[in-house]
């Protein structure tokens, strides 16, 4: 029996230092939830329900994300282009910002982080309007233009756009050798 054992180790040892194990360097594809769309390095929704600030952002928790938050005229942009082809004269949208609990600093909500880009509208901001921040654009015959923030009051009521960082579809698996360990990350479908 002790025979048996030992050939089916040793047959399994050999078969094991026979493996060859292939690197990959592939990086993982970006992919968003379900309704979202890759818009610069976001997955957004547009959600045109109207709600005020605090259902806008309940709203976008239940679907595992935050309401927009803005880091440059880059990314301002291309949020600007993308709602033009998805909620076409969405003049007013709430951001996640606002500067509840400071009476002077705006945060975004979605991240927990400081507002240092902040684009204002002419005349903004307006800390009497209310503590929260909305994008509101300029109407023309053909789209909605000029997104600025403005400050409004958290009760009034607007559409919003929900964002998510989106997830990498790697899954990262470490192989065997004989003297050494190797990882490679394989795309998942």
């Amino acid at each position: 029996m002790l025979w048996h054992q030992l050939i089916i180790f040793a047959i399994v040892a050999l078969a094991c230092t026979q493996l060859h194990v292939a690197s990959s360097q592939t990086a993982g594809v970006s992919t968003c939830p379900k309704n979202f769309t890759l818009v610069g390095e976001k997955c957004l929704l547009g959600v045109s329900n109207v709600y005020n600030w605090y259902e806008a952002d309940r709203n976008c928790r239940t679907k595992g994300a935050g309401v927009l938050s803005l880091n440059s005229d880059k990314e301002l942009q291309l949020v600007t282009d993308w709602l033009n082809k998805t909620m076409q004269f969405t003049l007013e949208l709430w951001t996640s910002g606002s500067k509840l609990g400071s009476s002077s600093i705006y945060y975004w909500q979605s991240t927990g982080e400081q507002a240092r880009y902040l684009p204002w509208a002419t005349g903004q901001p307006k800390p009497t309007s209310g503590d929260c921040l909305m994008l509101s654009g300029t109407y023309s015959t053909t789209s909605v233009s000029n997104y600025r923030l403005v400050v409004r009051s958290c009760a009034e009521w607007a559409a919003s756009v929900c964002e998510v960082v989106p997830a990498k579809n790697t899954t990262t698996r470490i192989c065997l050798k004989p003297n050494a360990y190797e990882t490679v990350q394989v795309i998942g479908n």
